[in-house]
């Protein structure tokens, strides 16, 4: 009996991919295979049918002419005579593999003449980049709460509403539509690499729900009839805690989240980028 973790019982080495054999009889044989980023198992068509288990990590398999992209869950099977192949790009890549029947010295030799990768087309725009870039247009506006806040107890109560105003417009038609398209588009892809390489996103979920609860905080205040001390004081928090739940939000998603993008294959990258353009995020905005 073999029981234990997958990436602690794989085998890894530097100059190629790994296999270990977990099971072998007359029926079939079930490998561990462990690939190191950059490696892969070449092409090949044998005469036996594959079972692929994505036990840890990232990679891409080749079946027949299409190229899919793997995460630790997935699962693939590959007909027998058809030609397959499996890499690791930028993270270590954990599989169980079922062959049935065992293959034999001439099943391993069975490269396909010709066979190779499709070349891969490098995505038109860099979601982690994308995204850098509308939370750099949104920073801007964040030093309006702190300004806000430090003269919320001297404004002249007309000039303050305006300024409220101004503000609660920003967050509720802006930051929040923002957060919610993140939750539609960012967030799914992220999640994929996450569970593969560990964690999850439902804190920064969490957060988007604080975060809009703090907006229609502030909304609430900021419509007061009349702006006495008390709730001066009331706004000056608002606006304070605000303003720094959003600065750690945005500098959690930038220092974890957006990083694990660069493992998105070129087709999904592509994807998620043309969700986050301008075109793409304009009919996001458009449905709400």
């Amino acid at each position: 009996m073999i029981v234990g973790r997958a990436r602690d019982l794989a085998e890894f080495a530097p100059d190629a991919f790994r296999a270990v054999t977990l099971l072998a009889n007359e029926h079939l044989r079930v490998l561990l295979v462990a690939l190191e980023p950059g490696q892969e198992i070449p092409l090949h068509a044998p005469d036996v049918e594959l079972v692929v288990s994505v036990a840890d990590g990232v990679g891409e398999l080749l079946g027949g002419e299409q190229v899919h992209p793997l995460r630790a869950g997935d699962v693939a099977v590959v007909p027998a005579g058809e030609t397959r192949g499996i890499r690791a790009q930028t993270a270590r890549l954990v599989l169980v593999n079922t062959v049935t029947p065992p293959p034999n010295a001439a099943d391993h030799g069975r490269v396909v003449a010709g066979a190779a990768w499709p070349q891969a087309q490098a995505a038109a725009a860099d979601p982690a980049e994308l995204i850098r870039a509308e939370h750099a247009t949104l920073r801007t506006h964040l030093g309006h709460l702190q300004t806000l806040a430090d003269a919320v107890e001297s404004t002249d109560a007309d000039e303050l509403r305006e300024r409220l105003s101004q503000i609660v417009r920003f967050l509720r038609d802006e930051l929040l539509v923002h957060a919610a398209h993140e939750e539609e588009t960012v967030y799914p892809a992220a999640d994929g690499l996450l569970r593969a390489l560990g964690g999850a996103t439902a804190t920064m979920t969490l957060e988007h729900e604080l975060i809009a609860a703090r907006v229609a905080e502030l909304e609430q205040l900021a419509e007061t009839s009349g702006y006495d001390a008390r709730t001066r004081v009331a706004l000056r928090r608002s606006l304070i805690a605000l303003e720094a739940v959003l600065r750690g939000h945005f500098e959690k998603e930038e220092r974890v989240y957006v990083p694990l993008l660069a493992h998105l294959a070129p087709a999904e990258a592509e994807t998620l980028a043309a969700a986050l353009s301008p075109s793409g995020h304009e009919g996001h905005e458009h449905e709400h």
